[in-house]
């Protein structure tokens, strides 16, 4: 049993902290103004967001980025809030913003695929940039695109950073410092060559790109996963013209959700698409996280019990200690504003949030009024 302890305690130090440390050292883009701008069409899909939509709308106002080189495609998917009327009054109050609004045509399991997919047909420029409806988007967030285009003629894919909103409260902690320790993988995968993660509130790519592996077909049963899969299959395309957006001008935040069931749901969601992948690095670490949770939660018992040493007891809790804290101090760098006082309680409830994620993910949980992974009849 010792044997098996020490792979699944080394094992998950090694593969995230070898992630981890790259956010450090990954070059960072720094914006030119006297950059020529690159035009962008920017997708957004939307369900149900009346709430959200006007601190998104305000943050596209104040983009420091010409409108005449933007395009902005809103993909209604089916809402029966006042998510339109909010879009179509704010398209009359600003018509220097060149706004599309669209309604989704269903084909697959996916709402977010379907609007990415549809507005790609009304798109007028070669560089997609996509985000979600609940996200407040940064002043410079399109020009940092634009200077890491410039920099990377070549590129036809770019994953950026994502934040939770900042709030003083234990559930926000936790799924802030999940949320920083993601970005802080994604770089590192990155930096490795070898990027299995991203997020779908902040990429972009190229049309022409997205055109050449047939987009999102083969994966359309998925209701998540807009994201990794398209990026797994543009890596897999020429991987060298993959990039990450290291920029604190690029950092989208998007909002926690309000209670415990809300977040796993969400969660369990994201991990229904880890089966699909072709990413072992993807599966390797997905393992090793939920086996770290497993052995964490069962150690006290298995101590107790006398099936393991006082020794190994205590080096679980310590290796687990030592990565999260290391997790949280290279994130300290460059997201900033962690959530210390929480840090102990976070690191003593997260493995039960991951098992139970993980028993959520063998069900069909609901998502937006929605069953996960329901074939398209469902939802019209």
């Amino acid at each position: 049993m010792s044997g098996l302890f020490f792979i699944i305690v080394f094992g998950y130090a090694l593969v995230i902290l070898l992630l981890s440390k790259e956010l450090l050292t990954y070059p960072a883009t720094k914006i030119d103004p006297t950059l020529k701008q690159l035009p962008f069409s920017i997708i957004i899909n939307y369900r149900n967001e009346e709430n959200r939509l006007p601190a998104l709308l305000d943050s596209v106002k104040k983009q420091e980025y010409s409108f005449e080189k933007t395009q902005w495609i809103f993909v209604n998917d089916k809402t029966t809030d006042h998510s339109l009327e909010i879009l179509q009054s704010f398209t009359a109050q600003h018509p220097e913003i060149p706004i599309v609004l669209l309604d989704r045509i269903p084909k697959s399991a996916s709402g977010k695929k379907d609007g990415i997919t549809q507005a790609l047909g009304s798109s007028k420029y070669p560089h997609i940039l996509t985000t979600d409806a609940d996200c407040i988007l940064p002043a410079e967030w399109i020009a940092s695109y634009n200077a890491i285009y410039h920099k990377h003629t070549d590129a036809h894919f770019i994953a950026a950073p994502v934040v939770i909103q900042q709030e003083n409260t234990l559930l926000t902690a936790l799924q802030q410092q999940e949320m920083m320790a993601l970005q802080l993988i994604t770089a590192g995968s990155f930096s490795y060559r070898q990027p299995f993660m991203c997020n779908g509130a902040n990429m972009s790519f190229t049309k022409e790109a997205f055109y050449e592996v047939n987009g999102y077909e083969g994966n359309q049963h998925i209701s998540s996963g807009d994201d990794i899969f398209l990026l797994e299959k543009l890596a897999a395309e020429d991987v060298m013209k993959c990039h990450y957006l290291k920029s604190s001008a690029a950092i989208v935040t998007t909002f926690p959700k309000l209670d415990v069931k809300s977040m796993i749901d969400q969660r369990a969601r994201w991990a229904q698409k880890g089966s699909e992948t072709k990413s072992m690095l993807n599966k390797l670490l997905s393992f090793q996280v939920l086996l770290m949770s497993i052995l964490f939660i069962s150690s006290p018992l298995l101590w107790y019990f006398s099936l393991i040493s006082s020794q190994m007891f205590i080096g679980v809790l310590a290796v687990k200690a030592f990565t999260d804290m290391i997790v949280l101090v290279i994130g300290d760098q460059f997201f900033a504003d962690v959530k210390w006082k929480f840090a102990v309680v976070n690191f003593l409830i997260y493995p039960f949030l991951v098992v139970m994620i993980a028993f959520s993910s063998l069900s069909k949980p609901q998502w937006q009024g929605r069953a996960v992974n329901a074939p398209t009849s469902p939802q019209d």
